[in-house]
Formats: structure tokens, sequence, C-alpha cells
């Protein structure tokens, strides 16, 4: 009974030490890596002693284990503790613009992630949480600092000039701080805005973008004294559909020497089949202002999932039977690029490199153009000077 209770006891200990190891950083990290060595060699030492049901008893231990640590994982959770509070008398004439990116931290931040994967309603992800977690630890230490906020920042500040006075631009995110909710809750409703304008800066009406909108639309419940008005999704913008071409027109002056492989994201949207739709209009549009500026209709291929390698290398194979020289990569779904996107594209370019011995290059994120900014001053413009309810 004994060596049971202790062989329960150290199989708990070592799936405690191992969540530490996969989750942690620092610190944690290096003591979760000391104590499973030393759990470890314990092992080793008694290995010879271990009877099957001490084996299976270690076995349970350690699932039970797991699923303690993925559950109190949540405790250190990121928690919100915005106050919807207004500290201004007198209402703002300014019209409150709030740009809302999908985001990501910077570092990894255990907490932020565990928000992000608890907000999911992915029962895979929370299932495999200490994996995930680990995942993007691994994309964080290979890649280092994700420069999305930067640019979103960067972004807000060349709109701000551009939109001038009567304008106050907010930045907020949906997975990173400050998360929209807070920028409404501390910084705009304390304003009191007449007006204020939602810009989710999203592609398509996504599962993300209808999020946002239900979100703050219930939230509006109490904002009687503001108007709200909600931005669309950019699938249609000319301007943006401009700027990925001329993106792709500065990569090779020789254009028919050149294959593009137009990298979307339909997975997880089969339920939303407009924002599929969508998705496949907009490509369209590239395609055809492609060929306006040169690029043969037959070296333009697209992929509906970004990271689905044989349908990549499928693409690739029919590029090559056309004698390309140069291969393209262009991710068309978000407007920034995210860590995680760069550490599998730079995986997959590394790979098919090796194999093939292709001149493959990636498109970075677009959002930055200036052609961006000028579709979102217009769309904002616009929907400011149209009636208000």
């Amino acid at each position: 009974m004994i060596k049971n209770m202790k062989t329960l006891f150290f199989s708990i200990v070592f799936s405690i030490f191992g969540i530490g190891y996969l989750v942690g950083f620092g610190l944690l990290e290096r003591y979760s890596i000391v104590g499973l060595t030393i759990v470890f060699c314990i092992f080793i030492r008694e290995i010879r002693k271990i009877s099957f049901m001490q084996f299976c008893i270690g076995i349970g231990g350690m699932i039970v284990g797991i699923l303690l640590c993925s559950h109190f994982l949540f405790f250190f959770e990121y928690k919100d503790e915005s106050r919807k509070e207004s500290i201004y008398a007198e209402e703002n004439e300014n019209t409150a613009v709030l740009l809302v990116y999908e985001g990501e931290p910077e570092r990894y931040d255990l907490p932020i992630h565990l928000k992000n994967i608890n907000t999911s309603n992915s029962i895979k992800e929370k299932i495999f949480l200490p994996i995930r977690l680990y995942q993007y630890k691994r994309v964080y230490e290979n890649i280092g600092i994700s420069k999305y906020k930067d640019i979103s920042r960067r972004i807000g500040q060349k709109l701000s000039t551009h939109l001038d006075h009567g304008y106050d631009i907010y930045i907020s995110y949906l997975n990173d701080q400050p998360y929209y909710k807070d920028v409404i809750c501390e910084k705009v409703l304390r304003q009191k805005y007449k007006k204020m304008i939602i810009a989710p800066i999203l592609l398509t009406e996504s599962l993300n973008y209808q999020y946002v909108v239900h979100e703050l639309e219930m939230e509006n419940l109490y904002m009687n004294k503001n108007s709200l008005k909600f931005m669309k999704p950019l699938w249609d913008g000319e301007k943006i559909t401009k700027a990925i071409v001329k993106e792709a027109c500065r990569e090779n002056e020789d254009k028919k020497d050149m294959g593009i492989v137009l990298m979307g994201n339909m997975k997880g949207e089969g339920v939303r089949s407009k924002a599929v739709n969508q998705e496949r209009k907009f490509v369209e549009n590239i395609k055809k202002e492609l060929m306006k500026n040169g690029f043969e209709e037959r070296k333009i291929k697209f992929t509906g999932q970004s990271f689905k390698e044989e349908e990549l290398n499928k693409n690739l194979g029919e590029l090559q039977e056309y004698g390309v020289g140069k291969i393209l990569l262009v991710e068309i779904d978000d407007v920034l690029d995210k860590i995680e996107n760069q550490y599998r594209i730079e995986k997959l370019i590394k790979k098919m490199k090796g194999v093939e011995n292709l001149d493959i290059r990636y498109m970075a994120g677009w959002g930055e153009k200036d052609l961006i900014i000028e579709e979102l001053e217009y769309r904002i413009r616009l929907m400011n000077v149209e009636k208000w309810n």
C-alpha cells in the first residue's frame, strides 16, 4: 500500500513538473527541468522493483496530474478589471474610432494565452492546453519578439495624421492587451463621445468579426446616449487589392518568370459560408489586378489553408511545370503578420528549398502600406458623414 501511494505521488509530481516545463519560462522552466531530472533518476533506480500494478498506478497518476494542472492553470488567466465609469460631464463632440486587431503578445505571456484559449470554443485546444502553450513558447523562442503591436500602433498614428481634427483614434485587440472592451470602458466611455466607430481590422465577416460586433452591440445597451457604427470587413477594398499587387510587383521585374501562391485561411470558417465567399471574391480581385500588371493567370495559385503542406506542394509542383524562376507566397487573410505564421512559413520554405532548390519568398504583412491607410480613412470619413441613429 505504501509503495503504491509513493508511486501515485511521484507520478503526479512528475506530471506537475512536466506541465511546468511545457508552459513555464525563466526560473519556472529551469526548476521544472531539475524536478523532472530528479524524479526520472529515482524511476531509473527503482525500475527493477516496479510491479505491473505500480506501473498502471503511475500512468493513472500522470493522467490525474495532467488534468489537475490543466484545470488549475486557468487561475493564472488574465482577468478583466475594467470599470465602466464616466469622468466627464459634457459630451465629447469628436468621433471616437476604435481600431480592433486580432493581436498577439509581444513576448510569450502565459496569462494572455490562457485567456485566449479559454475564450475559444475549441474543445481540442482546451484538452491539449499544455501542448498548445508549449507550441506558443517554442514559436517565441525561435522568432523572438512579435512586431504585431508596433505595426498596429504605427497604422493608428498614420491614420490619426490623415484624419486630423475631429477624430480620436484608439488601438485595441482581441487577443492581447489592451483588450477592446477595456479600451471602451477605461477610455472611450469615460469621455462621453456622442459618436463612436468600431473598425475591426479584419478581412472577412469571420467568427472573430461576428464576435466583436455581437459583444459590442450587447454592450451598447447601457450606452444609450452614444451612437455606434461598425465598419465592414476589408475584403472589397480596391486600395487593399492594389496594395498587395503593388508589393508583389516590387519582388521581380520579369513578371512572366514569377509564380504566386495566395494563401487564405478558410480553416475553421466552414459554418461561416459568407466569410468563405468573401475571401474567394477577394482572391479573384487580386488575380484580376495581378493579370492587369503583367502576371500570367496560370501562374497564380490559391490555397484555402495557409499551412497545408500537401496543397502547397501541389501548387509549387504545378508552377515548376510552367518554368517559373521565383515563387512568391502571399498571406492574404490578416493585414498584419503574426509571429506563429512567420514561424510556420519559415519552416515550410526551408523544407521546400531543401527538397526542390527553389527561390521561394514570403511577402510579410501588408497592412502598413499607404494605400491601406487611405482605404481606412475613406471608410471612416464616409461612415461619419452618413446619417447617425
